[in-house]
């Protein structure tokens, strides 16, 4: 299952540094009679929030009106004390992870898509990696290895020559999102619900089409790489959305599910809600070398995680320069929102607006390259499938390394909830062509 579109990107870790993929939202927490957390609890929890945040870059949190409660579209009235509202972002994390990549490779990383470890042998100084390419081996040499395989970090660690080094216990637990058609008049903020079992769910608007409710805590036993919502989790997401609001849906009106599985240090809980969200380093050392396995860690740290970890390899002899990515525009991020307003009004005129402004913020200041590529030849304005030009297309196997069209309709773009089968199928005949022409070369 690809990865999913909803990520809150906390106030206190601000994203000026990729403004095309981080965006405010305000979110709203209804208090009511029956929930287990009194207002002023909540109340007192967002004070903390705002002290906690650091840089205010985002409005503070604070307390709707009565008016402006009753104002609020389809929430339900009945046994309501208070809506609370906070300040965050949103991001699509598959995009901000293929940002930070396609970020590092600028920088001089090589950066392989499809490009499996196949064994990892340690040397005097470090290690002999194997990697999988185009169905070949290849070696690397390096004196320093990452292990930041998610779910995948002990099986990383299997592939170790010899010995294995430590690993921690993993516990893995599924997230699950439902996506309902948006209802009118729509919401543009998002809202926190306290559900009775003390957990919050998340009902967040997207693309201005639909609303994402989310996300479950289960135990996930099977492929770490394809999870799928469970009825149960289903159901559950439904029944949390229909007490508190006056909208009736049902499994049918369900147009998309997608899970993620968290992989959290096992600390003993019973509750998957209640396992531990920290992360840890484990490192080993090979003779001047070292190799450091990642466990834990979810996107809205991924920033100050990533500085812990270079942290730790400067203590295990690692010759690294001063921290530099707290504002350091990412992939993309060199221009600020109203400048990429601006640009989508300004592209080729064979650019239709709608897919000018999806381009904007989805591929920030990169959108120069793909007007480039229109105005260099018209004829990649050619739209694949409605509201896909070819160029998109191009960008996405030249740029980003997507190989097949799941890679560009759920992973580089969230567009295969914008098309309908024909216009899916058409994405996927033309690298079903592309593939078929390499093959031939």
């Amino acid at each position: 299952m690809p990865p999913g579109a909803r990520v809150a990107a906390r106030a206190r870790d601000p994203d000026e540094a990729r403004p095309h993929l981080v965006f405010p939202l305000q979110f709203l927490v209804p208090v009511t009679k029956t929930q287990p957390r009194p207002a002023w609890v909540v109340r007192l929890g967002l004070i903390l929030y705002d002290l906690l945040s650091g840089r205010q870059l985002l409005a503070k949190t604070g307390r709707l009106t009565k008016a402006e409660a009753a104002a609020v579209p389809r929430l339900k009235p009945d046994g309501v004390r208070a809506i609370l509202h906070y300040p965050d972002c949103w991001t699509d994390d598959a995009r901000l992870t293929l940002e930070t990549l396609l970020d590092a490779r600028a920088r001089g990383a090589d950066i392989g898509n499809y490009r499996p470890v196949t064994r990892i042998e340690p040397i005097a100084d470090g290690y002999r990696v194997t990697v999988r390419e185009d169905g070949q081996p290849r070696q690397v040499e390096a004196r320093f290895v990452v292990n930041a395989g998610g779910p995948w970090a002990n099986d990383v660690l299997t592939k170790m020559a010899g010995a294995a080094p430590s690993q921690k216990r993993l516990r893995l637990v599924r997230g699950s999102h439902i996506v309902i058609p948006m209802p009118e008049p729509k919401e543009t903020r998002a809202f926190t619900l306290q559900n009775n079992d003390k957990r919050v769910v998340f009902v967040i608007p997207w693309l201005e089409k639909f609303l994402i409710i989310g996300t479950t805590d289960v135990p996930h036993d099977g492929d770490p790489a394809r999870p799928q919502c469970s009825d149960a989790e289903r159901d559950y997401l439904l029944d949390c959305y229909r007490r508190n609001f006056n909208h009736e849906v049902s499994a049918k009106d369900v147009v998309w599910t997608w899970s993620g599985v968290r992989p959290l240090v096992d600390d003993g809980a019973d509750n998957p809600s209640k396992v531990t969200r920290e992360y840890e380093l484990v490192s080993t050392r090979q003779g001047t070398g070292a190799m450091v396995s990642i466990y834990g860690g979810k996107i809205t740290t991924h920033r100050k995680l990533g500085e812990l970890v270079m942290a730790e390899l400067a203590g295990l002899g690692a010759k690294l320069g001063p921290s530099w990515t707290t504002t350091k525009p990412i992939h993309g991020g060199a221009l600020g929102r109203d400048d990429l307003a601006r640009l989508a009004r300004s592209g080729p005129e064979a650019v239709a607006p709608a897919v000018a402004r999806r381009w904007a913020f989805t591929y920030g200041a990169e959108i120069e390259s793909l007007y480039g590529m229109v105005r260099q030849d018209p004829a990649l304005a050619r739209e694949i499938a409605p509201g896909i030009p070819e160029a998109e297309l191009l960008h996405a196997v030249t740029v980003e390394d997507a190989r097949t069209a799941e890679d560009f309709l759920y992973r580089r773009t969230k567009t295969f909830i914008l098309l309908d089968d024909a216009g899916r199928d058409a994405v996927g005949r033309w690298f079903a062509q592309r593939s078929a022409v390499a093959a031939q070369a």
